[in-house]
Parts: structure tokens; C-alpha cells; sequence
């Protein structure tokens, strides 16, 4: 049996997923909220009494709907209000993103720099909040939180498989070959997947999972739009706001990508200003702090 063919049998990924998701669980709130929003009869006092079961929740929740992230108009001084204001669908996306960042808080690996992490990831997330919301988008916090989770997969592999990982990396460069084209050689599967099936254990909407899924291979994606919107997020995060970074970064772009979403070099560069805008209050509003 070849080393990679070994690695694969000793990292199945379904066991991964079961220890990872009783490792890093969402709190119980969270399948409770998710029960009341999904029942056209709950009332906005059931949901209200619900999240205030969890005081740091309800802190959070509290601080991001008086922040330029919604930019109300009126201060938000209760849940039961901020449920009225922002509605029920914005409040499970912003539960679901604070409970996972939670439940990731006090992780710690030599192979990734946890806070370079989170901060590559909300400024993901910002990007595919900003161009949703620039396509009408009808539900953009969405957008955010997918972009948000696109690599949990990666938290889990540098954690339970840091030498593997190191490997992958090391391969992927030297070779100019995809991440996740090495990680399936090597494992057998690769951290869309992980993180993808991790969400599905985790009971979040099977949108969520398929944005994490396809975010490599949009073209796979049954929603060509947010597909395409995760996938420019994703290839953005990280470039330098100057024209020759973006050029070459629009270049690589698939042509069918930049036409669904009008993209022009112009419009990536204001993209990353706008988010080199909002990229410092929103990771302090989103991951925990300390």
C-alpha cells in the first residue's frame, strides 16, 4: 500500500466529522432557534425568550445590530427588539455565525495562525455580503455567513491532521496544483467536503453546506449566482487593493463568473476598499475576543 493510500485508511472522514462536531458543538440555543424560524406560527416573543437563555449571545447579537453592519437608524436596546428590527431569518444567520466562531474559540495549532484566520475569513465574508447585497441579493447575511465558514474545514484538518496538512501545503505549492486537488490524493477527501458534511452533522440549512461544498467548483453548483459569488470572495480575500494585484486576480477569474456578476477590474479593486473599510469593526463585532 502507497503512503497516500495509508493516510486515506487512517483518516476516515466520517469519524472525523462525529468527533469534530461533539469536539466544537453549537450550543443548544441554536437547534431551538432554528425550530421556532422554521415554524410559520412562532411568535417573536418565543424567539426572544429563547436566545435570552444564552446572556453572551444575546450580548453579541445586541452590539452587531447597533453596528454599521445593519446601520439602523434607532438604537436596539432588546433581543425581543432586535428580532422585530432585523427579523428572524438575519437573527439565525447572525446565531449561526457567532455560535460557530464561538464554538472554535480557544482552538490552537502550529500549522495556521488562528487569528490570520479568522480575519482572512471575515473579510470572505464581507466581500460576499458586499457583492450579494450589489446583485440584489435577497438575503446577503447568508452570503456573509457562507463566506464566513468556507474554510472550517481547514480549522479541523490543522487541528486532527497538522503533518498531513503541512504536507498538502508544501505539495501544493511546489507543484502549482490546487489545495483541495492534493488534499483529496492524500486523504481521500478534501476540506470543502469536511466542511461541508461538518455543517450537515451540525443541522444548518443545506444552503450553508452547499456554498462550502462547491466554493472551488462553482460550475458544480445548482445556484450558479452564489456559487459564483462565494468563488470571487474567495479568490479576492487577501489581494492588495492595487491594479496589478486585482488585474491579476480578475484575469484568473472564470469567464462565465465574471459575466454573472458584471465584474470588472474596477469593480474588484472598489470591492476590497469597501471591505478594508468595514473589515476591522466586523472581526471584533463577529469572533471572540481574549
Amino acid at each position: 500500500m502507497s503512503d497516500a493510500a495509508e493516510q486515506v485508511a487512517l483518516v476516515p472522514m466520517g469519524k472525523l466529522v462525529t468527533a469534530s462536531s461533539k469536539l466544537y458543538s453549537l450550543p443548544d440555543v441554536y437547534l431551538k432557534i432554528k425550530s421556532i424560524i422554521a415554524d410559520p406560527n412562532s411568535q417573536i416573543s418565543e424567539l426572544g425568550n429563547v436566545l435570552s437563555t444564552d446572556p453572551s449571545l444575546c450580548a453579541r447579537l445586541l452590539r452587531i445590530s447597533n453596528s454599521a453592519f445593519f446601520g439602523l437608524s434607532n438604537s436596539v436596546d432588546t433581543i425581543s427588539r432586535a428580532v422585530q428590527v432585523i427579523g428572524f431569518k438575519h437573527i439565525h444567520n447572525l446565531v449561526v455565525a457567532t455560535s460557530i466562531t464561538r464554538a472554535f474559540d480557544g482552538l490552537s495549532s502550529d500549522t495556521v495562525n488562528i487569528q490570520q484566520f479568522w480575519m482572512s475569513s471575515v473579510e470572505r465574508a464581507l466581500l460576499a455580503r458586499i457583492l450579494a447585497s450589489r446583485q440584489r441579493f435577497p438575503d446577503a447575511e447568508r452570503l456573509f455567513v457562507g463566506g464566513l465558514l468556507l474554510d472550517i474545514g481547514h480549522l479541523v484538518m490543522y487541528e486532527h491532521m497538522p503533518e498531513m496538512m503541512e504536507d498538502a501545503i508544501l505539495r501544493a505549492e511546489v507543484e502549482s496544483r490546487p489545495l483541495h486537488v492534493l488534499e483529496t490524493e492524500l486523504l481521500g477527501f478534501n476540506a470543502s467536503e469536511l466542511g461541508a458534511a461538518l455543517a450537515k452533522h451540525w443541522q444548518l440549512p443545506e444552503s450553508l453546506s452547499n456554498l462550502i461544498l462547491y466554493q472551488d467548483q462553482p460550475e458544480l453548483s445548482e445556484n450558479q449566482l452564489e456559487a459564483a459569488i462565494i468563488y470571487v470572495a474567495k479568490q479576492l480575500a487577501g489581494t492588495v487593493p492595487e491594479t496589478e494585484s486585482v488585474q491579476m486576480v480578475f484575469d484568473s477569474l472564470p469567464a462565465n463568473v465574471k459575466e454573472t456578476l458584471s465584474l470588472t477590474p474596477q469593480t474588484c479593486e472598489q470591492l476590497l476598499f469597501e471591505v478594508l473599510g468595514e473589515l476591522s469593526e466586523t472581526l471584533e463585532l463577529i469572533i471572540p475576543q481574549g
